[in-house]
């Protein structure tokens, strides 16, 4: 459960750093910024892993392809369902999220639950 609850925060933590430094990618206030980041590392800890095991049968079939898909679609979904998020452009867009997606599958292998 340590290494659970380890993962949110630093996720929490990256996504609002993302939001601080990327150009593109605004959040109304200091609040929703700490909200959208404990959701996102909520998500990112909970929601992918399940995904994950769920898309298994179709990553034997097409070498990986859908667990890419699945680790980008996990955060993107989250924020854009948060009010007071406003992500303007593409590169910015694609940017934090692979950014976010990289760092919360680095926390997954290294950081596990016990």
């Amino acid at each position: 459960m340590s290494g659970f609850l380890l993962r949110i925060i630093i996720n929490a933590v990256i996504l609002f750093m993302v939001v601080v430094e990327l150009p593109g990618i605004f959040v109304d206030t200091l609040g929703g910024t700490l909200l959208g980041a404990t959701i996102v590392g909520v998500a990112n800890a909970a929601i992918r892993p399940l995904l994950s095991i769920a898309d298994l049968p179709l990553s034997f079939m097409n070498l990986g392809g859908i667990t890419v898909v699945t680790n980008v679609f996990t955060p993107f979904m989250v924020v854009k369902a948060l009010p007071g998020f406003q992500i303007t452009g593409m590169v910015a867009s694609l940017a934090g999220i692979l950014l976010i997606t990289l760092c919360s599958v680095t926390l997954s292998k290294v950081i596990h639950d016990r």
